[in-house]
């Protein structure tokens, strides 16, 4: 579906639901629109990354990673909102999205050049760790070796 605006009350709705299956449903519906129709869909994100809910933050920190994976650089600022989360369940989240972006062909460097312009250095340690663990473990998918991706953030990261 191409038109977010005849679902956003399913995902308005959904989001609040008492059963997980049902915010699960939302935030892989999420995923998938973000992917086809970005605009509206990361722009109804954002009305939920400060949500006193953390799980819906949570949520919404997960939803990105679809989009994040081929267009990092529209998702990194709206995942850069998060780096000072207060709850741990965001915060993984978060180290865990970052590092599902930064495999992929070509993120790695957008996503490096982002968490070298981000204040929570515990927080990008985290994700840098993520990042590195990710391509061995997905190193029949990830465009770099682990060696590679360590090489490239030991280069590119202005932190460490």
């Amino acid at each position: 579906m191409m038109d977010f605006e005849a679902v956003v009350e399913f995902f308005d709705t959904g989001i609040f639901d008492h059963h997980h299956s049902v915010r699960n449903a939302v935030i892989g519906s999420l995923k998938k629109m973000a992917e086809k129709n970005p605009k509206p869909t990361l722009k109804w994100a954002k009305k939920y990354l400060h949500h006193e809910d953390k799980e819906i933050r949570r949520e919404i920190c997960h939803g990105l990673e679809l989009r994040g994976r081929t267009h990092p650089q529209e998702v990194l600022p709206l995942l850069e909102q998060l780096q000072h989360d207060k709850s741990a369940r965001v915060s993984k989240t978060l180290v865990h999205v970052i590092g599902q972006i930064a495999y992929k062909r070509g993120c790695l460097r957008i996503v490096i050049n982002a968490l070298n312009n981000w204040e929570n250095q515990e927080l990008v340690e985290k994700a840098l760790d993520e990042i590195v663990s990710v391509h061995e473990r997905y190193k029949n998918f990830a465009t770099l070796t682990q060696q590679q991706a360590i090489d490239y953030i030991d280069e590119h990261y202005r932190g460490m």
